[in-house]
């Protein structure tokens, strides 16, 4: 009888590590995942920061643009008010 205690136990015994190991490989999946996943997000987070300084490089030249628009246009309008002409040829 206790031979038969002995092969079972020993199959339990293979049975856990084979378990134990599989946890393992499991665990190191995992790991990788949430490695990819940190490096993703911080990938995502320096595009996100480069569009936004792009984007707003962009909206400052529009604002600087439309800010140079805006003076031509008034110093057009004070010009043709004072009726001297938009530009003087030399």
């Amino acid at each position: 009888m206790i031979p038969t205690y002995g092969g079972v136990l020993s199959v339990i015994e293979k049975t856990l590590w084979e378990l134990v190991e599989e946890y393992r490989g499991v665990r190191k999946s995992l790991w990788d995942l949430v490695k990819g996943q940190e490096r993703n997000m911080a990938q995502l987070e320096r595009i996100e920061a480069i569009m936004e300084w792009r984007w707003g490089s962009e909206e400052n030249g529009k604002e600087e643009n439309r800010d140079d628009e805006r003076e031509f246009e008034n110093s057009s309008r004070e010009s043709q008010e004072e009726g001297t002409p938009l530009s003087t040829s030399y």
